[in-house]
């Protein structure tokens, strides 16, 4: 135990009061056992959910970087399990934002995206009206 009734946790190495460890010989803080206890959890739910072996979900997130594998963003919250809906294959992790609301919105369509990607490379309205600027953007750029 440090000064002021302060020790320092075995994992994080953070120095804690005393009321975040469950005794007066733990050495672990309350934010680190939830942390591990979560981490058991997750990777239960991934392998009855996707078949994903033991370790798999962390092999997969470390081959990816850490990163969404669409984005390359790292976001706060643990990464989804992305999977194809008719076949069941995951493919890979993906970030909520990629997962939840760019895949879903494609349909899970490759030729939507790809369309998507072409519409922002040539944008019709520059070819067929030439360049407008919306007004609040014409103020920003003054």
């Amino acid at each position: 135990m440090t000064r002021n009734g302060m020790r320092r946790c075995a994992k994080c190495e953070r120095n804690r009061q005393a009321k975040f460890y469950s005794g007066p010989r733990a050495r672990v803080c309350a934010s680190c056992r939830k942390k591990a206890r979560s981490a058991g959890r997750h990777e239960r739910r991934v392998q009855l959910t996707y078949g994903l072996g033991p370790g798999e979900y962390e092999a997969l997130l470390a081959a990816q970087g850490g990163r969404c594998a669409i984005c390359k963003g790292t976001r706060r919250q643990r990464l989804s399990v992305d999977h194809d809906h008719k076949t069941g294959v995951v493919r890979g992790l993906l970030c909520r934002l990629c997962n939840g609301r760019l895949l879903t919105a494609a349909r899970d369509s490759a030729e939507i995206l790809r369309a998507a990607a072409d519409y922002l490379d040539n944008p019709p309205a520059l070819i067929h009206i030439g360049q407008r600027i919306a007004p609040d953007h014409m103020k920003k750029a003054s």
